[in-house]
């Protein structure tokens, strides 16, 4: 499930990159969307390559270990089928597994070295795409596994018994590497959790928020006008901008989603204390709650 202070605060920075520009939310090319995700979610898109490759490597370390064995036996393997009519096809994909498996290292040295140093989008990209090439491995070994044990079925050769062994230790080991490409089936309590989580953020938020945006952006006029009610002998232009965006977010959640009253302070004070300063969620306090005793005069006023 998305977090909704997440998206609040996504929806925050975008109304104000709007808000700035001037921009008609209901016209669908005024802003520059594109842009504007690109330099909102680049701290999510560089967890998300960090958690990735740290998936990737934590799945793959039992694979290191099973190089050298594989090789050994792939070659004792081809050689005893190689004069059996019906196996003969079996030696190729051996030996692409084997290539397969041999590439892996390369891809999990650079993770290892860079996981913890990406800095600029092309470091993030490099990551991810590294991270995404060892799933991808994986995901080919594993069927090419697949296929080799069912055409092995009913073999009893000492040679071929050692291989099928090993490939079924491969297997397993690929088998966890290679769920990580769809990291939205991953169950709760799973230890790569927080990949899903952040495939979600990625996937989900930046439609969410925009809509959201739209929303909220679209009724300008009628927070703006609900504010030079509530401010005597000031107009709402001379509002700090930040404030008067998170006065915005706030109003429809009271108007339009129907939020508690002390849940809409609550977060309305979380963003000015982070976006717009200390002295601001006082001030954001107060107006959002003479709204409400506006809206509901019989109730009492909310505590944040």
């Amino acid at each position: 499930m998305l977090n909704q202070r997440q998206i609040r605060k996504s929806t925050l920075l975008l109304i104000y990159a709007m808000e700035i520009q001037g921009v008609d939310p209901l016209a669908q090319d005024s802003f520059p969307f594109d842009l504007y995700w690109l330099l909102v979610s680049e701290n999510d898109a560089k967890r998300y390559a960090k958690v990735l490759a740290k998936a990737a490597l934590h799945e793959t370390r039992s694979l290191n270990d099973l190089q050298e064995p594989l090789q050994r036996r792939t070659e004792n393997f081809c050689a005893s089928v190689s004069a059996q009519p019906n196996l003969q096809a079996l030696p190729s994909g051996a030996q692409e597994l084997l290539r397969l498996m041999q590439t892996l290292p390369e891809h999990r040295l650079y993770l290892r070295r860079h996981m913890d140093t990406v800095s600029s989008e092309q470091d993030v990209s490099a990551l991810k795409d590294h991270g995404d090439t060892v799933i991808s491995t994986c995901t080919r070994m594993c069927e090419l596994v697949q296929c080799i044990l069912r055409d092995l079925e009913g073999e009893t050769r000492e040679a071929v018994e050692a291989y099928a062994g090993i490939l079924r230790r491969i297997q397993k080991s690929a088998a966890s590497c290679a769920q990580l490409a769809h990291p939205e089936q991953i169950k709760p309590r799973n230890e790569h959790t927080d990949l899903a989580q952040y495939t979600e953020t990625l996937r989900k938020r930046r439609p969410i928020t925009e809509q959201l945006a739209r929303d909220i952006f679209s009724r300008r006029g009628k927070w703006e006008d609900l504010l030079r009610t509530l401010l005597r002998n000031y107009v709402p232009d001379r509002l700090n901008i930040v404030d008067r965006c998170i006065l915005y977010i706030a109003f429809y959640d009271l108007m339009q989603r129907k939020l508690d009253p002390g849940i809409v302070i609550s977060e309305a004070c979380i963003l000015a204390n982070e976006f717009s300063g200390s002295k601001s969620a006082p001030f954001v306090h107060g107006i959002i709650a003479t709204a409400i005793m506006q809206f509901t005069p019989d109730s009492h006023q909310p505590e944040a």
